[in-house]
């Protein structure tokens, strides 16, 4: 019987009604991956801008739609990186509106918020800048250790910042976690310098760099680790995806069992970990409020990404509607083999009109 009303004039009516409802709230909201999906390298894709103005009420309802972007990417601060979005794409972009590989690492801070946190990757104290802003109290980097002992890594040059007194003692200031917040880069040395120090750490007594920790306590405790971003590989201007940071932890992960023996330890957050996922529902459930007053979990939520082994396979293991796109890591002609979407756009405003389609029926 409801078949034969959906297919009649009644159901007509009837899905009319739904539709002229849908226009006043929206239970449905979108995630959209940045690198690849939103930007490739330093500029803009062209379907961006025209994607965002979509989703901000410039389409057939005047709608506006619930939007985040939802990126492995980061090394800065929310409100840089929103600043610096908004000049690359040339649309607004709020830090409300961002979650990075790292963001959802705030709820880190009850738990640490006192402890000294080494914070490794980024560009000079970009990322020690970032947890500041999150709550964590003592915070450091690799240079800092230099600064106390250049000799924990003696391949390269004293640059001029490392030479500079140090600020810690850290054979009497113990480290008491280390977090990973963005590639480790800048230089030409730092993958093995960021490792190097890395080790010491996880190796020492109780945090103490320049100790070791006897084989049979080692095995009972480990340095808190922790990983943002998990990508082996991302897209930019060059035709071959690159490493990503996810690289890196495997690097270190292979050193770590190398030299002790060990398995090691660690939490990742990003996609496609599910603490991202449930910290991307609650800030869409934020926006719906912003918008209609009316504060509640969408329905269906979308993602947008271009790496099926993050992106599309968190989607799919949160029950999200994944939309793959071919402006990225993927470039194949049909839907990836290992990680299938549930469906596959050409770019980014064709994947916002299908989720528009299959919400609103336009």
């Amino acid at each position: 019987m409801f078949t034969f009303y959906r297919n009649g004039i009644v159901g007509k009516k009837l899905l009319s009604l739904h539709r002229l409802y849908s226009t006043q709230t929206c239970n449905y909201g979108i995630c959209l991956d940045i690198d690849g999906v939103l930007i490739k390298g330093r500029k803009a894709l062209p379907q961006a801008k025209k994607a965002l103005s979509f989703l901000s009420g410039e389409n057939v309802l005047q709608k506006k739609i619930p939007f985040l972007l939802l990126s492995n990417g980061g090394g800065m601060t929310e409100a840089k990186k929103a600043a610096d979005l908004t000049r690359t794409i040339d649309f607004p972009i709020s830090p409300q509106q961002l979650v990075l590989s790292h963001t959802p690492m705030q709820s880190l801070v009850s738990k640490y918020q006192e402890s000294m946190v080494l914070v490794v990757g980024g560009t000079g104290d970009l990322c020690a800048e970032v947890a500041k802003s999150y709550g964590f109290k003592r915070v450091v980097i690799p240079e800092d250790v230099l600064r106390w002992e250049p000799s924990i890594w003696p391949l390269a040059p004293i640059m001029k910042e490392i030479a500079e007194a140090p600020r810690y003692d850290f054979s009497k200031e113990a480290i008491q976690v280390v977090m990973v917040l963005h590639d480790s880069y800048n230089c030409q040395y730092r993958w093995g310098r960021d490792i190097q120090i890395m080790l010491d750490v996880l190796q020492s007594k109780n945090g103490y760099i320049g100790t070791l920790t006897p084989e049979t306590e080692e095995i009972l405790h480990q340095i808190p680790l922790y990983f943002s971003n998990p990508d082996f590989i991302w897209s930019n201007e060059f035709p071959i995806p690159r490493f990503g940071q996810g690289a890196f932890r495997i690097a270190f992960e292979s050193i770590y069992s190398e030299a002790t023996g060990r398995k090691l330890k660690y939490e990742l957050f990003g996609k496609p970990e599910t603490s991202t996922y449930r910290y991307a529902e609650r800030l869409l459930a934020d926006q719906t409020y912003e918008i209609y007053k009316r504060r509640i979990l969408p329905k269906h939520v979308y993602a947008v990404g271009d790496n099926p082994a993050a992106d599309i396979a968190g989607a799919n293991a949160h029950n999200w509607n994944s939309i793959l796109v071919r402006t990225g890591v993927f470039e194949g002609k049909d839907n990836d083999a290992q990680f299938p979407a549930d469906h596959v756009a050409q770019d980014v405003f064709e994947a916002v009109e299908y989720m528009f389609h299959q919400e609103e029926g336009r």
